[in-house]
Parts: C-alpha cells; structure tokens; sequence
C-alpha cells in the first residue's frame, strides 16, 4: 500500500488522486480522439464535446464526494466510540476524501443531461464517445484504489494469484483501509481489467455498427454486471450493505434496467430507419 505517492512543495501527494485526476484526464482524450472516427463529427461541434465533457466532469466531482459521505454516516453512528477517538483532521479527510465512482458516474451524466438538453446538442452521440473513455479512465482510478487500500477484497490465501498484503496503518480505521498483514483480493487489479475488456467491446461493436446512443448503454448493462458479481468478493462494509446486497449493487440493478431499456429502444429506432426491400 502506497497512500502517499510523493511529495511536492513539502506536500504529500495521494496515489488516489493522482491516479483519479489521471483516469479523468486520459478518459477525456480519448473522447476525444474517438470523436471523429467514431461518426460523431459529422453531427456534433468539437465545442459541444468539450464543452459537454468539462460540464460532465464538474458533475462527477460533486457526485462523487457526496455519496460517499452519505453511505458512511450510519456506520460512523453506530462506531461513534471509536471515530471519536481518531483525530479530527484525519477523520475528515477520511469521511469526505474518498470518491465514488457510481456517484460520480451518475452525476456526470446527469449534469450532461441536463447541459445538453438546454443546449440542444444530441446526448446520444456525445454519451457514444464518452462510453468508452469512461471505462479506460476507470480502470487508471482502480490503480489508485489499490494503492491507497481502499475498495479492497475479501481474504483470501496466501497462494491466490490476486492476493495482495497491505502494511499496518494508523488511527484505527481498519473499517476503512485494507486490514494489514493478511491476504485480500485485489478487487481494484481485478475490476480494471474487466473496464478495459469492457472498452474494448464497445469499441469494436460501436465501429461496426454505428448505432446512435447504443454504445452508452452498452456500458451500463456490461458494467452494472461486473459490478454486481464483484460486490460479493469485496471486503469493505462502509461502503454500505444492507442484507445480502449492498449499496453499490442496489444501483447495479437500477443501471441495468435503465440501460437494457434505453438499448432496445435505440435498437428499435435503427430498425425502423432501414429502408425496407420492395
């Protein structure tokens, strides 16, 4: 584990956000550099893009420290004895440090939404481009995720091939951190493999079948399912668990509903477009 990169101007600076602003920034280029052969530049203005992404990432900043807090507060309540015990500038940068990707994910898209209604421009096409960006910039922010130690796995043996041993750390936040000196699942090495194969089949289904806004939900269905099944293989309760499943899972559900209906529906529109044989 490797909380503390390095250090700039007598600074200590975090491997989880380098690695997340580094995840945003490549996801952004990409977008970009998606955006022409990908058949999205004959009907939307480099501008809207750009200006359509910076809105996006405003979005999945405020998102993503908001939700967060919100999952932790009843865990926070219930082990008041001992976060009260853990010093305030610590605990602050603990409960309102750590970004979550659905939070983020869902504000993003929601602030995009909204951007690109007002504005007229096609939120299929731009969200087509985006779609593959977000999973590659996912997986460089998961690379920051395990070398913080959080989003970690369930114990496993010293022998799994995704094992990973974490240090000891301060404070008492075990809840929080990867608990040290035992074996646990690499869940962040393991989930952003699965966002790069994830990019990649949209990238080859989006070049061979340009069908506006399909991409997008072929994101949502393909992630909000590796997200469900991975969910059980995670070891960090604050995240929120609520019976068998958890927080993260209860959205997985949402997200695959949403996308599995928004693909069918765009489907449907391309079939209709086809000129029929006479």
């Amino acid at each position: 584990m490797h909380p503390i990169l390095f250090r700039f101007l007598d600074r200590d600076i975090a491997a989880y956000g380098v690695f997340m602003v580094l995840g945003i920034g490549l996801g952004f280029l990409i977008a970009i550099l998606l955006y022409k052969p990908l058949g999205i530049g004959l009907t939307i203005k480099r501008s809207d893009m750009l200006m359509t992404g910076g809105i996006a990432i405003a979005g999945v900043m405020i998102g993503a420290v908001l939700l967060r807090p919100v999952i932790r507060l009843p865990e926070v309540i219930i082990n008041w004895d001992k976060y009260s015990q853990v010093p305030v500038g610590i605990f602050l940068s603990w409960y309102f440090g750590e970004m979550v990707f659905y939070g983020g994910l869902i504000g993003g898209l929601v602030a995009a939404l909204f951007f690109c209604r007002g504005f007229k421009i096609p939120i299929s096409g731009v969200s087509d481009a985006y779609a593959v960006a977000i999973p590659v910039g996912h997986a460089v922010g998961r690379i920051g995720c395990l070398l913080g130690g959080c989003c970690y796995g369930i114990e496993v043996s010293h022998s799994h091939p995704f094992a990973v041993i974490y240090p000891e750390h301060p404070f008492g936040l075990e809840s929080a951190i990867a608990p040290a000196g035992v074996p646990i699942l690499a869940i962040p090495v393991i989930e952003a493999a699965g966002n790069l194969i994830i990019a990649g089949i949209i990238l080859v289904l989006q070049f061979k079948h340009k069908v506006d806004g399909r991409a997008i939900a072929l994101y949502g269905i393909l992630y909000s399912i590796q997200r469900f099944v991975l969910e059980f293989f995670r070891g960090d309760l604050v995240r929120g668990v609520y019976g068998i499943v958890s927080t993260s899972q209860m959205i997985s559900i949402v997200i695959l509903i949403v996308s599995v209906s928004w693909f069918v529906s765009v489907t449907r529109k391309k079939s209709k477009e086809k000129p029929q044989s006479v």
